[in-house]
This record gives C-alpha cells, structure tokens and sequence, in this order.
C-alpha cells in the first residue's frame, strides 16, 4: 500500500509540474523529458535506484531499437 501511495503522488506531483510548465515549453521537449522522468519514477518507487536506472536504460534501448527499426522500414518502403 505504501508504494501505491508513493506512486499516485509522484504521477500527480509529476503531472502538475508538466502542466505548469506547457505554456513556456516546447511540448513535444517536455513530454519526453516527462515521459523518460515518469518511467525512472516508477521504477524508483518500485525498486528503488538502482533498479530505476536499470529500468530506464532498458527502456531508452527498446525505444531506440523500435525507431531504428522503423527507419529502415520506411527508407526500405519508400
């Protein structure tokens, strides 16, 4: 229960600075800065720090495996 509870702070803490910020920012800049600090938060709340680096570079790999994968069909397609 205690992590639950960690977890639906840090996401509404998290999202109100997001919010707070949308005006000022570059969107798309502030999604992926909110999306990759989501992620290390979870696994912060999860597993603590270790694990949340390891979480976000596992998944920093997938992403840029799935968007090199995607290049390379769209230039084979194209």
């Amino acid at each position: 229960m205690n992590q639950f509870v960690a977890f639906i702070t840090f996401a509404a803490g998290w999202s109100l600075a997001c919010r707070l910020l949308i005006g000022s920012v570059n969107p798309i800049a502030l999604f992926a800065v909110w999306l990759v600090g989501f992620v290390w938060g979870v696994g912060y709340i999860a597993g603590g720090l270790r694990e949340a680096d390891l979480l976000l570079k596992r998944w920093l790999q997938m992403m840029a495996g799935t968007l090199a994968i995607a290049l390379i069909g769209a230039k084979l397609l194209s």
